[in-house]
């Protein structure tokens, strides 16, 4: 008797163990599937005020942007808190601000000299091998004749659709493209917006632009704007550059990129897009 009371004993307890496990795998299972739900909606939130951020930011720019002679958008973030729900916060840049790359070769195939000088210019400014710029000439033109050795092996012989597209030029590792990402562009008529340009851009306009003259431009705009291009000249020492660089400057932007940051309950969402003045949309990536 004592050894059935036992062996039951065994298996009761070896039931209420397989119970347990049972209890415990069906817990964490709910937990999991709560806890994936839970995300899934907050992901689906996060994603919602992303894209309803930038339809915002789209209409603020075709606003905003057609009812001014010249415009200074720059750098703007606007970060807002929407209390326990989370937040989000949006950063508008201009592309006018930047040299766009694409420019360098003109849509017939043939170079556009002032361009790759600019081009030139602003690589050395940055301290990079300014024969990156002949590299990047040859990935764009059409033809296969080499400006370097070498340079016209991979070469797409097409505009860049992305500026990620760098990385695969040679002599362009990840240093380099960081350094040189802030101030170039594939979008845009080539124009340099004065009221929103850097350092390294206004001194690529032209061999005689040098560091203090675009500084004295900026110095410039931050109290009186730039209406029109030929207000450069009122800018001391510029009075015979601003001339033979009108033809490479304007006081407007046309494309602006847009990031969109959300946060819910620490699930984040990040819509990048490039909107111009129309509020037509020429890029849209969603992370």
């Amino acid at each position: 008797m004592r050894h059935e009371g036992g062996t039951a004993l065994i298996v009761i307890l070896l039931l209420l163990s397989i119970l347990t496990g049972i209890a415990v795998e069906f817990a964490y299972s709910v937990y999991t599937n709560t806890s994936s739900l839970t995300n899934w909606i907050n992901a689906q939130k996060a994603s919602l005020l992303c894209r309803s951020g930038q339809r915002l930011v789209a209409h603020y720019i075709n606003r905003y942007a057609s009812g001014l002679s010249g415009t200074t958008l720059q750098g703007i973030a606007l970060p807002m808190s929407l209390g326990d729900e989370g937040s989000i916060s949006v950063s508008i840049e201009d592309e006018n601000s930047r040299l766009n790359i694409n420019s360098i070769i003109y849509p017939n195939g043939s170079t556009n000299e002032e361009a790759l000088s600019s081009l030139k210019r602003l690589l050395g400014y940055l301290d990079i091998d300014t024969d990156i710029a002949l590299n990047i000439a040859d990935w764009i033109d059409p033809d296969t004749e080499p400006r370097l050795a070498g340079s016209e092996d991979r070469s797409k012989n097409s505009y860049l659709w992305s500026i990620d597209e760098l990385r695969l030029i040679d002599g362009i590792d990840q240093e380099t493209f960081v350094t040189i990402r802030p101030y170039i562009t594939i979008y845009g008529d080539g124009m340099i917006n004065i009221n929103t340009a850097e350092v390294p851009v206004l001194v690529s306009l032209s061999d005689e632009m040098t560091e203090a003259l675009a500084e004295r431009i900026i110095h410039y705009r931050e109290t009186t704007p730039f209406k029109n291009r030929a207000d450069i000249l009122k800018v001391s020492g510029l009075e015979a550059i601003g001339i033979t660089i009108q033809g490479r400057i304007t006081v407007r932007g046309d494309f602006y990129m847009v990031s969109v940051r959300a946060d819910v309950h620490g699930v984040k969402r990040i819509i990048e897009s490039i909107i111009d003045t129309s509020g037509t949309i020429h890029y849209w990536r969603e992370i």
